[in-house]
């Protein structure tokens, strides 16, 4: 087979690993910003050159062989040393620029991190920087796997090698229509949220880990709530929330243009604390960040209060 192996292009390693990452076609297609056609060329012709079936088609679904498995280990290194060495050696040859690759779960992702990378960009001009955004679960595993350098989530799935640094705070409120009956009280209790129909967020959300392990520590789950609907995600928890569909737990980061602009009731509770739950960074242990990794750090532990 050595004989026969022709060069393997880093492009088509890269689509690899995120088909068997995603296990998924169409869901790699879009995480590249290829068109699946593309994608099928790129694992095509990876086959071709290794001579060795590396999936498994079987439903949706795609698995990986055998080859498929022992190529992913290797490859997953291969291309994780190939960006260390890019940015490593572009900090002599041309100064602080290159590529950043983050994660970030939807809270930090699409309510924290833009303003500060909007001011980080006029810093360091010479920075291409992209952002992944997915349920926390989705992040964690990034990180795991190299595919961003760190990760912002809003809970903790503890691991071996990930380490948690606690970085602000951040508000769960109950949010409802502005004519909801509960949104005239002053004095609404948890036993009458029971009462009401609910909107929640996926398994793997941040925010919905953190509200079940609030309820948790006040004697209540989610179970005795009368939940309706899942949503995959915050923009549209808030649109079913407007459409009176029931209540939701939610970021207050997330909610605060609808509460200013009244589209949107938040209800106060009487006899309970506000729900406070931690945005932490995380990232891998004794894994070295590339300079630019580096100096966003830097610049969120600077920022860190505003």
């Amino acid at each position: 087979m050595n004989e026969r192996m022709l060069p393997i292009d880093f492009r088509h390693l890269e689509t690899f690993c995120r088909v068997a990452s995603l296990k998924s076609f169409s869901k790699a297609a879009e995480d590249l910003f290829l068109t699946q056609p593309t994608v099928s060329g790129h694992i095509l012709a990876l086959e071709k050159s290794l001579s060795l079936r590396l999936f498994d088609r079987t439903g949706k679904e795609v698995r990986l062989t055998p080859a498929g498995k022992i190529l992913y280990t290797f490859a997953s290194k291969m291309l994780l040393s190939r960006k260390e060495l890019i940015n490593a050696l572009s900090e002599f040859s041309q100064g602080l620029r290159g590529e950043l690759l983050i994660g970030a779960s939807t809270i930090p992702g699409e309510y924290l991190l833009p303003k500060l990378l909007g001011h980080f960009k006029k810093e360091y001009l010479h920075f291409t920087i992209s952002l992944k955004i997915a349920d926390t679960q989705e992040i964690v595993r990034y990180v795991l796997e190299g595919t961003v350098e760190f990760g912002l989530t809003g809970a903790k799935l503890p691991h071996p090698s990930l380490y948690y640094e606690k970085y602000i705070e951040d508000e769960i409120v109950v949010i409802s229509p502005m004519d909801h009956p509960l949104s005239q009280q002053k004095k609404v209790t948890l036993e009458d949220l029971l009462k009401e129909p609910w909107i929640i967020r996926e398994e793997g959300s941040g925010t919905q880990m953190a509200v079940e392990n609030m309820l948790r520590k006040r004697g209540k789950s989610l179970k005795q709530f009368q939940v309706i609907m899942a949503m995959g995600n915050t923009s549209s928890l808030k649109e079913g929330v407007k459409a009176g569909l029931g209540l939701a737990f939610i970021s207050k980061k997330a909610v605060e243009e609808e509460l200013n602009r009244s589209l949107l009731s938040k209800i106060d509770l009487v006899g309970v604390d506000p729900m406070l739950r931690p945005i932490y960074i995380v990232l891998y242990r004794g894994r070295t960040l590339s300079p630019m990794g580096m100096a966003f750090l830097r610049f969120l532990r600077k920022h860190k209060g505003e």
